[in-house]
């Protein structure tokens, strides 16, 4: 009986260790192919090749998120099952709305903050996005949103809930979510952003939860940014220098900083209730409990 009790628990923690290795791997796959893609057309753009941002923004996103599902098929798992795509109620998508909302002071806060230090990466990217607005809006909402959700969410949280605790699956998946973005200011707040993401995934048991929020946050990004451009060019302004000498004035912005950072308590409270709504919708025990 001690026998089976030892090759069970062997066998467990067998399975643990392939589990974050391949996690590790698969990961490591899906920066190196950010890295590599987006470089290339970085470096074919310098040189005089002219490409739509609709389609190397596509290409980079889609070469994120083919490792983990190479990864899942070759291991001969359920893709629809093991990423989380399970229909969620009417009223569920409502609660996610509201979370989508009350999670704006605390990446908007994260996003000020960083910039203290760094420069506003999203508007150093507006005048490379080359092609339709129409075309770029749908990479950044649409193809984005999905690819870096089934890659980090899908795979990298629902794989690490299975080998550690929900925070501590929501707080790596975080991580990895910001490393992603290969620069500091994105990754400041997309950790946060990260962790709601996977919390909320957690509370529905779906991951269109965090896919919805995802396309919300870019959507809005991008319009005020597109919105910020127009404005600027028609006054024959600048909005990357702009950005930069307002970024310089380091006093308002930790002002700024430091009063969504008081918002955000008080958000981070709320959040908490919305996502115990959200596993009410769900009727999923488990997160009622947690929540």
């Amino acid at each position: 009986m001690n026998a089976e009790v030892f090759q069970m628990a062997d066998k467990e923690k067998t399975d643990k260790r392939r589990t974050i290795i391949g996690i590790i791997a698969t990961y490591a796959l899906m920066v190196l192919a950010n890295i590599i893609l987006s470089n290339a057309f970085s470096y074919i753009i310098f040189n005089g090749v002219s490409i739509p941002f609709y389609v190397y923004g596509t290409v980079v996103e889609l070469g994120i998120v083919m490792p983990a599902i190479i990864y899942t098929v070759l291991k001969g798992e359920s893709i629809t099952e093991n990423f989380g795509f399970r229909r969620i109620r009417f009223k569920t998508v409502l609660w996610t709305i509201v979370l989508t909302i009350l999670s704006f002071p605390l990446y908007t806060c994260a996003n000020v903050l960083s910039q203290i230090f760094v420069p506003n990466t999203a508007i150093e990217s507006a005048s490379e996005m080359s092609g339709s607005i129409f075309g770029s809006w749908f990479v950044v909402a649409i193809v984005a949103s999905l690819c870096e959700e089934i890659a980090i969410r899908g795979f990298g949280f629902n794989r690490l809930k299975k080998v550690s605790s929900l925070f501590v699956a929501a707080a790596i998946s975080a991580i990895m979510f910001g490393v992603l973005h290969l620069n500091i200011n994105q990754m400041c707040y997309a950790m946060v952003l990260g962790f709601i993401f996977a919390l909320a995934n957690f509370a529905s048991g779906s991951i269109w939860t965090s896919i919805i929020m995802h396309t919300i946050i870019n959507s809005f990004g991008y319009v005020v940014v597109m919105i910020a451009e127009l404005a600027t060019a028609s006054a024959g302004i600048n909005l990357e220098e702009t950005a930069e000498l307002q970024r310089t004035q380091t006093s308002s912005f930790l002002t700024t900083g430091l009063v969504l950072f008081v918002i955000s308590i008080g958000c981070a409270f709320l959040i908490k209730k919305v996502l115990k709504k959200i596993a009410v919708s769900e009727n999923n025990q488990e997160a009622i409990e947690v929540f």
